[in-house]
């Protein structure tokens, strides 16, 4: 229905200086254009500049009907002016334009839209006149001159030229951006994805989209990164805003199921939200934190009140208390359940508790192979195998964690397995049942966790299915995907937690014949690389020899014989990679599992000390080369 776009964004110049000038996030930013005087804004050499840009980029296909949307009223009028003192190469002759605002009376308005349409004007100059309710199919050009400071502004107003018309065949969008904290939002409106500032900066490598483009200029692409690193995509503030409207449109409480249709990146960001204070005053849901529930607390605490939020009434007289006890099995179903890491556990509670049905009561104990079945009926597709499905069950009866992940997740099982392995059932622990049963906004607020992460499962089985891969080959795990360590644990069915200390980068797990590896780009200790597409140069642990018991089980076969490069079903070894930049979220990209690797050999490296101690390196070849985008974000180079 919409024609595809070409959008280039170019270094904006405004002046000796300019570069250094950064607007901050806040209150600040609502004039951020206000830092340059008018004098910056429509000079003589950014319109020379401006123009220069605009044929390098522009198209010579048709003659050009844009619109130029800038920060202010006496910045729109000034350029327009400027413009037509120039020549449009294009058409040899002199630009036409004119500057249109609100306070512009409609016939004039009207007349200057009917002129460009016809191709009596080149450019309409604006401010923010044209972001929505217009119709002006012949636009083929869009021209941004203003601080991008909302993503959905920045949507329609590229919007503006995406109607089709006769011999239209695309719009250029050319967008220049100054040294502005705002610029992560260009990414968030290009590509989609309000929170989470990695996946941002990933699909930055992306130059297509369907059948539009999308380019920086080196210094414009910098400014953009800059202002990714700085972003924070789990500021209170921004996310009770994106509450508020949300619960405005909808007229009660949004739960995560509504955020997910709404934006799916947004559901973890919010669900795990923390209100950054330690007051005394803190209520006991401020101070849990990390679930949707106490989220929502915060936010109603807040409707009505804060200035940056929507004045509608609170509804947290609706909400029934959740003690620390529950609140604390939310947070496992927040951290385990909610990311749709695999169906298992979520199919089983949803069976069991009969969260899809809308009802109160939950279902009696079911059998294994009941279970089992109904996991295949609705995620076919899935990894499914009987490991997989006992490590689920580890999961929520609670054996899986440590003693401390156990508490910390309210030394509650969610399921009971009764009777004999031949005659064993499946059913709810006690307890939960009858918190369950009790406390309807516990019940809701899992109900909408398991709910959701059901829906977040199918996306994620849609993102395996776009990368052509196999999911028996990487044992359910999603090729360019993001996992922390404790779910790669989970996820290869391993069958007790491993606090991350002592995987160290590596471990092997016999039971289950497997050895991920972890390496933080840019970051280890041994300066781990990438020496292409396909392998990695990797350092083993300190002291670790070629006759180390890993480095025997990569060289062994199960059969007994020695040989790396046929490893059958009892050696998978999987690799993650972290971007340096992102050590904060603990999140590494599965980029696929090692095949084959070089002789091992016995080196001395310094330590962070300086200290020369002896490590075991190897080159290890990946399954399958690495895509350019992927390779590219982790590495910043090339090849």
């Amino acid at each position: 229905m919409l024609c595809p776009f070409h959008y280039y964004g170019v270094t904006e110049y405004l002046g000796t200086g300019d570069a250094r000038i950064v607007v901050g996030d806040g209150e600040q930013a609502k004039d951020g254009q206000l830092v340059f005087e008018i004098g910056q804004l429509a000079s003589e050499e950014r319109v020379r500049y401006m123009i220069d840009m605009l044929l390098k980029y522009g198209s010579y296909d048709l003659p050009v009907k844009g619109i130029v949307f800038c920060s202010r009223t006496a910045e729109a009028r000034q350029l327009s002016d400027l413009f037509n003192r120039h020549v449009n190469q294009q058409a040899e002759r002199l630009y036409r334009t004119r500057a249109v605002s609100g306070k512009t009376p409609r016939p004039e308005r009207e007349d200057a839209i009917d002129a460009l349409e016809r191709g009596d004007l080149d450019y309409l100059f604006t401010v923010d006149l044209f972001n929505e309710g217009i119709d002006i199919p012949a636009v083929n050009q869009i021209v941004m001159l203003r601080n991008t400071q909302s993503s959905i502004v920045f949507t329609q107003q590229l919007g503006r030229g995406l109607r089709k018309a006769p011999g239209k065949t695309c719009v250029t969008v050319i967008d220049f951006i100054a040294n502005y904290a705002n610029n992560w939002l260009i990414p968030v409106a290009l590509y989609g994805n309000v929170g989470d500032g990695d996946t941002a900066r990933k699909n930055l490598q992306r130059e297509s989209i369907g059948l539009s483009s999308v380019s920086f200029d080196r210094i414009a692409r910098e400014r953009v990164l800059a202002s990714l690193d700085r972003a924070q995509w789990s500021d209170m503030r921004r996310l009770g805003v994106q509450y508020a409207n949300l619960r405005y449109e909808l007229g009660r409480i949004p739960m995560l199921c509504d955020v997910h249709m709404h934006d799916p990146s947004l559901v973890l960001t919010m669900a795990t939200a923390k209100r950054a204070s330690s007051s005394k005053k803190a209520t006991s849901q401020d101070r849990l934190g990390g679930t949707y529930y106490a989220f929502v607390h915060t936010m109603e605490q807040k409707m009505g009140k804060a200035k940056d939020y929507r004045i509608i009434p609170s509804m947290l007289e609706s909400l029934e208390p959740i003690d620390e006890r529950g609140n604390s099995v939310l947070k496992m179903a927040t951290e385990i359940l909610l990311p749709g890491l695999r169906p298992q556990e979520l199919v089983i509670l949803d069976e069991l508790c009969g969260f899809s049905e809308g009802t109160v009561h939950t279902r009696d104990a079911r059998t294994a192979e009941e279970l089992q079945e109904a996991i295949a009926r609705r995620f076919p597709e899935a990894y499914l195998t009987e490991e997989q499905f006992e490590s689920a069950l580890r999961v929520l009866d609670y054996t899986y964690f440590d003693s401390t992940t156990h508490a910390r997740y309210g030394a509650m099982p969610l399921i009971r397995v009764m009777g004999t392995d031949d005659d064993a059932r499946i059913g709810l622990d006690g307890e939960f049942r009858d918190r369950l049963e009790r406390n309807a906004s516990f019940r809701m607020f899992l109900g909408d966790c398991v709910a959701t992460g059901l829906l977040m499962c199918t996306d994620l089985l849609h993102e395996w299915e776009l990368t052509g891969r196999s999911q028996e080959a990487d044992r359910g795990l999603v090729y360019g995907h993001k996992y922390k360590l404790a779910e790669v644990e989970r996820l290869l069915g391993w069958h007790g937690q491993v606090n991350g200390q002592n995987v160290g980068g590596y471990k092997r797990d016999d039971a289950t014949g497997t050895m991920p590896i972890f390496v933080k780009y840019a970051a280890s200790q041994y300066a781990d690389r990438f020496l292409n597409e396909r392998e990695l140069l990797w350092y083993s642990k300190n002291g670790r020899t070629p006759d180390s018991p890993e480095f025997a089980w990569l060289e062994s076969r199960a059969d007994g014989t020695v040989g790396s490069d046929a490893w059958c079903d009892g050696h998978f070894v999987p690799l993650f990679v972290m971007r340096r930049e992102e050590s904060d979220s603990a999140k590494y990209y599965y980029v696929g599992h090692v095949v084959d690797f070089s002789t091992p050999q016995l080196v001395e490296r310094p330590d962070d000390h300086g200290k020369s101690i002896k490590v075991t390196r190897t080159d290890l070849r990946l399954d399958q080369a690495i895509d350019r985008e992927l390779f590219r974000h982790l590495t910043g180079r090339e090849s």
